[in-house]
C-alpha cells in the first residue's frame, strides 16, 4: 500500500515538472537555511551535557538593588559569599567559587604567550566532571600556585614535553606549578578558560600586594561566580532563605551597596535569560527564540507556495478524485495519497537543501560574531535526525490543507463537469497565502534597509572628536609614563595622551554624581585622562581650562565635565559650573572645565553625563596624535620601538578610526543574516507568484486566443491577467507598511542615536518587492499575450 502511494506520488511529481520544480526549489532554499538554524540551536543545547550532577547544581546570581539601569541582574556574585555559605549554613553539600581575574603573559623558556582563566577550588572537578590525564595530580588545586592547563594550551608552552611538575612564570604574579592537564574534548561548556589556578593562591597574592582584595570584598560582584551542589531532598527555599539572611546581614548598614542573591538551576543557564556579566560566550534564550521564529517564517513561506499551488491545481485533479471515489476509495486514502505526495516533495527538497547547506555552512561559521561566541556547528546523527523530522513536518504542514480540501470533492458534481466546483470563494485561501508571503517579504526588505542605514550611520557618524589623526597603543599593564617617554622621541608624533577608554565604542565606567551629601545620586560615566587628552582627541573646551601640570595622582582634586552634566545639574551656562564643587562617587572635586558633547560611548548606548577624571592608575591606552597623516612607515617605527618597552607582550596598536569601524563590524553579521533571509523570502514569494501566474495563464489560454481574434491588444490582455495579482501586491503593501513600522520601531527606539526611519524607507522596501512581483508576473503574461491565437485555438 505504501509503495503504491509513493509510486503514484512520484509519477505525479514527474508529470507536472513545472509546478514540482517551483515547489522543490522553494522548499530546498528555505530548508537549507532552516537546517542551518537547527544546527545552531542543537549546538546551544549541547552545553555542559557531560555534567552528570547538573540536576543538583545551582548558580548563585546577584541583583543590584541600587542600580538605576534596566539591566541590574548579574550572573556573577561576591567571592566571600562562598565561604559564608559553606561555613555557616549546612544546606549546601559542596560549592565551587570561580574568579575570572587570572590573566597575564605566561613564560616558559623562550615561549611567551598570553594566558587567562579562573582561580577556583578543588570542588570544580567534583561538580563539573572535567576529565584529567592519568599523570595529573590526584588533588591538582589543593596547594597555592598550582595550575591545571587545557591540553591545547599546554602544547603551546611545552610542545611535546611532559608539563606535569614544571613551572610557568606569569608576569609578576610568580611561578605556577603545572599539576594537571585537561585533555582536548568536543564537549561544549559555559566555562571557557585556558588555565585553572588554585583559589588558595588569592590570599597569598593579596598579602604580597600583587592583586587587590578579593577574598573579603563583599562589594565586588563582577568577577566571581559561585555554583552549589545540593542534596536531592533539600528544599531550595531553605537555601534561598539563607541567601536572604546573608544579604540582609552584609548590606543593611551600607549606603553605597545593596545586593540580593538568588538561585538559578544549572539546566536553565544555557540557553537562558539575558543577564549581565555572563561567565561564558553563548546565545541567550531570546536569540534562540528569534532564530526559531525566523526559521518558522521562512519555512511557512515555502509551505504556503506548495499549499497555494496545490489548491490552484485542485481543479485539474478533480476528475481523478471523482473517479477514485466512484471506484470505492475512501476520503482517508485520498488524504494519505496527497499527503504522501507533499512529504515526498519535502524529502526530495531535503536532498537539495542538504547540498546547499554544505555550501553556506563554512561562510556562516566564519562570521565574526559566531567566531567571537565560539559557535562551531557540528553535524552528527542527532542533527540528521532533526533534519529528517523537520522535512517530515514540512511535508505534512504544506500538504495537509490541499489534501483535506481535494478529498472533500463530491464525485457526482466533479464528474458532471469542472464548472460545478467553486474554489472556496472569490477571496480564496491561495490569495490569502500569497498576500501573507509578500507581507513577510516586504517586512524583511524594509528591515534590512533600515539595518543597513543604521550600520552606515554608526560607522560614518560625526563623533565630535578627531578619529582620523589618532593611533591607539594598548599599554598591556605597562607604565604610561614609560611608553610616553619612548614615543615622544618620534618627531611625527605631535602629542601623547593617557586614557582609560577608546572613545566611540562600548566600554565605559559608571560613576555617581551629586552636588552635596544630601542630594540624590545621579548616574554618570567617566573616562580617566591626562592633561593632553583634550588636544589629542580634538575636543572643544567651551569654558574653563585643562588639568594643571604636576597633579597629585593619589588625590583627585579636579574634573572636567561635558554639556550633559550641566543639564543634569540644572545649569544652563557653562560659566556657572566652573569652580563649583561636586561629589563624584565618594570624592569631593572641583569642576575646572566644560567640553562640548561628543559621542564617547557606542552610538546605540545612552550618552549620560561624562566626567573626565585624572586617575592615572586606570590608563589602558596611549593615544598618539599624528597630524601629518598616519603612514605605514610611522606605524612600523612605533611597532619596532615597542620591543624596547615590553619584552613579554606583543605590540597591540590600531588606528582609532579602524577600532571604531571594527567595533561596529559585528553588526554586519546581523545585516548579512537578515539580508539573506530577506533575499530568500523574496525568491520564495516570487516563485509562488510565478507558479500562480503560470497556472492562471494556462487555464485562460483559449480565452486569451478568442480575445485576440476579436481585436484585443496585448497590453489590454496583460492588464486583464495581471490586475488580480496587482491587487494582491497592493493589499500586501497596505498591510506590510504599518506592520514594518511598528516592528522596526520597537527596536529602533532603544537606540540612542539612530538613522531616520519613516515613509521613505518603507516606500523603498515596498517598491522593491512590487517591482520584483511585477517582473515575475510579466514573464508569464507577456508570453501568453503574444501567443498566436491560431495555436491556442487549434483544438477548438
Amino acid at each position: 500500500m505504501i509503495k503504491n502511494y509513493l509510486l503514484t506520488a512520484f509519477r505525479n511529481i514527474i508529470r507536472h515538472k513545472g509546478f514540482s520544480f517551483i515547489n522543490i526549489l522553494g522548499l530546498a532554499l528555505s530548508m537549507s537555511v532552516c537546517m542551518l538554524i537547527i544546527v545552531v540551536i542543537v549546538d546551544q543545547f549541547k552545553y555542559d551535557d557531560f555534567v552528570t550532577k547538573k540536576d543538583q547544581i545551582y548558580r548563585i546570581e546577584s541583583i543590584d538593588n541600587i542600580s538605576k539601569y534596566a539591566l541590574n541582574t548579574y550572573a556573577s556574585t561576591t567571592y566571600p559569599l562562598h565561604k559564608e555559605l559553606t561555613s555557616n549554613y549546612a544546606v549546601v553539600e559542596d560549592a565551587v567559587v570561580l574568579n575570572n581575574s587570572f590573566r597575564g603573559t605566561g613564560l616558559y623558556k623562550e615561549t611567551r604567550i598570553s594566558i587567562d582563566g579562573f582561580y577556583t577550588n578543588e570542588s570544580f572537578f567534583n561538580l563539573f566532571d572535567f576529565e584529567l590525564t592519568n599523570n595529573s595530580y590526584k588533588r591538582p588545586l589543593s596547594e597555592p600556585y598550582s595550575m591545571v592547563l587545557k591540553e591545547e594550551t599546554a602544547k603551546k608552552y611545552f610542545g611535546d614535553e611532559n608539563p606535569i611538575g614544571k613551572f610557568l612564570q606569569v608576569d609578576s604574579l610568580g611561578d605556577f606549578k603545572i599539576t594537571g592537564i585537561i585533555p582536548k574534548s568536543k564537549n561544549k561548556s559555559q566555562f571557557q578558560f585556558q588555565a585553572l589556578v588554585s583559589s588558595n593562591t588569592i590570599e597569598v597574592l593579596e598579602k604580597n600586594n600583587k592583586i587587590d582584595n578579593i577574598s573579603d570584598n563583599w562589594e565586588n560582584t563582577y568577577s566571581n561566580y559561585i555554583y552549589i551542589l545540593v542534596n536531592k531532598n533539600v528544599d531550595i527555599k531553605t537555601i534561598q532563605t539563607a541567601l536572604d539572611k546573608i544579604s540582609m546581614k552584609k548590606y543593611s548598614d551600607l549606603e553605597e551597596k545593596d545586593f540580593s542573591f538568588y538561585l538559578k538551576s544549572f539546566n536553565k543557564i544555557v540557553p537562558g535569560a539575558f543577564i549581565g556579566n555572563e561567565i561564558g560566550a553563548f546565545l541567550p534564550k531570546i536569540f534562540i527564540l528569534f532564530l526559531g521564529g525566523l526559521s518558522l517564517v521562512i519555512i511557512l513561506s515555502a509551505a504556503f507556495n506548495y499549499t497555494s499551488l496545490s489548491m490552484a491545481r485542485s481543479l485539474l485533479r478533480a476528475k481523478e478524485v471523482g473517479v477514485r471515489k466512484t471506484l470505492g476509495a475512501s476520503r482517508s486514502s485520498i488524504i494519505i495519497q496527497f499527503l504522501s505526495e507533499a512529504i515526498l516533495v519535502a524529502f526530495i527538497a531535503l536532498l537539495f537543501a542538504f547540498a546547499l547547506f554544505q555550501l553556506i555552512l563554512p561562510g556562516f561559521s566564519g562570521m565574526k560574531l559566531m567566531s567571537l561566541l565560539e559557535i562551531s556547528p557540528e553535524q552528527n546523527y542527532t542533527v540528521y535526525l532533526w533534519f529528517f523530522i523537520f522535512a517530515l513536518l514540512t511535508g505534512i504542514l504544506s500538504g495537509i490543507l490541499p489534501s483535506l480540501y481535494i478529498s472533500s470533492f463530491n464525485p457526482i458534481k466533479v464528474l458532471k463537469g469542472v464548472s460545478n466546483i467553486k474554489l472556496l470563494s472569490k477571496i480564496t485561501l491561495r490569495k490569502i497565502l500569497l498576500v501573507t508571503q509578500f507581507v513577510f517579504s516586504m517586512i524583511f526588505i524594509i528591515s534590512i534597509i533600515l539595518i543597513y542605514k543604521q550600520m552606515n550611520y554608526m560607522v560614518n557618524a560625526e563623533m565630535g572628536f578627531d578619529r582620523d589623526f589618532v593611533y591607539n597603543v594598548h599599554l598591556q599593564k605597562n607604565d604610561f609614563d614609560k611608553v610616553k617617554n619612548y614615543y615622544s622621541q618620534f618627531p611625527e608624533i605631535k602629542d601623547i595622551s593617557g586614557a582609560s577608554h577608546v572613545p566611540g565604542v562600548g566600554r565605559i565606567y559608571d560613576a555617581d554624581l551629586r552636588l552635596s551629601q544630601e542630594d540624590e545620586k545621579l548616574s554618570a560615566h567617566y573616562f580617566s585622562v591626562d592633561q593632553n587628552y583634550i588636544d589629542v582627541m580634538g575636543l572643544e573646551l567651551l569654558k574653563g581650562h585643562n588639568f594643571p601640570d604636576n597633579l597629585n595622582a593619589e588625590t583627585e582634586s579636579f574634573v572636567i565635565v561635558d554639556e550633559r552634566t550641566l543639564i543634569t545639574l540644572n545649569l544652563s551656562d557653562p560659566g556657572e559650573v566652573i569652580g563649583k564643587n561636586i561629589i563624584v562617587d565618594s570624592s569631593f572635586v572641583e569642576i575646572i572645565g566644560v567640553v562640548k558633547n561628543y559621542h564617547y560611548a557606542a552610538l546605540f548606548l545612552p550618552q549620560r553625563p561624562l566626567i573626565l577624571r585624572y586617575l592615572p592608575e586606570n590608563y589602558r591606552i596611549a593615544a598618539l596624535r599624528i597630524d601629518e597623516g598616519i603612514s605605514p612607515s610611522i606605524i612600523a617605527e612605533i611597532e619596532n620601538e615597542w620591543k624596547n618597552i615590553d619584552e613579554f607582550n606583543e605590540f597591540n596598536g590600531e588606528f582609532l578610526d579602524a577600532e571604531i569601524k571594527d567595533y561596529y563590524s559585528y553588526f554586519e553579521d546581523v545585516l548579512y543574516t537578515v539580508g539573506f533571509a530577506s533575499v530568500l523570502a523574496i525568491i520564495i514569494a516570487c516563485l509562488g507568484l510565478l507558479g500562480m501566474a503560470t497556472y492562471s495563464t494556462q487555464t485562460r489560454i483559449k480565452e486569451i486566443g478568442i480575445r485576440k481574434v476579436f481585436g484585443a491588444e496585448p497590453k489590454s490582455i496583460v492588464m486583464l491577467i495581471s490586475k488580480t495579482y496587482m491587487k494582491t501586491l497592493l493589499i500586501a503593501a497596505i498591510i506590510a507598511g504599518p506592520l514594518s513600522y511598528f516592528i522596526n520601531n520597537a527596536w529602533v527606539q532603544y537606540i540612542s542615536n539612530h538613522a531616520p526611519f519613516g515613509f521613505g524607507t518603507i516606500f523603498i522596501g515596498i517598491f522593491i518587492i512590487i517591482s520584483f512581483g511585477m517582473i515575475t508576473i510579466a514573464s508569464q503574461t507577456l508570453k501568453a499575450a503574444n501567443l498566436d491565437p491560431a495555436k491556442s485555438l487549434r483544438y477548438e
